[in-house]
């Protein structure tokens, strides 16, 4: 079952801060047609690589019992060095259509956290 706005908004509240960073962050790049590696993300997130392949395959686990996609995966890319040679590294990756749903679900956190004025006043 393909994901929409609601499913992966749904998924947004259910998962922990770091999983959210890292949709976020994959969502950003996606929309933006940059690359984010595997390494970036962790500085981002301030966590160690290791911690963001964990994240990666919980979100891929939690897709796989709601019988939808894996809404973000890491897959390997070449690119050529300056002194000529191929290197290879892990970049994250997601649908233009999920990447939608995520800056949606992100706004709309963004959105309820912020104080209304009943909230301000005393």
């Amino acid at each position: 079952e393909p994901w929409d706005d609601e499913s992966v908004l749904a998924l947004f509240h259910e998962v922990d801060e770091a999983s959210r960073s890292l949709l976020a962050y994959a969502a950003r790049a996606t929309v933006s047609g940059a690359d984010i590696t595997e390494a970036q993300a962790a500085e981002r997130m301030q966590v160690r690589q290791r911690e963001v392949t964990g994240i990666l395959r919980e979100l891929s686990e939690r897709a796989a019992k709601a019988n939808r996609p894996t809404p973000v995966s890491a897959r390997a890319v070449s690119e050529v060095l300056p002194n000529g040679r191929t290197t290879e590294r892990r970049v994250l990756w997601m649908s233009d259509e999920v990447a939608r749903f995520v800056y949606n679900a992100e706004k709309a956190e963004l959105a309820d956290a912020r104080p209304t004025l009943g909230d301000r006043q005393g």
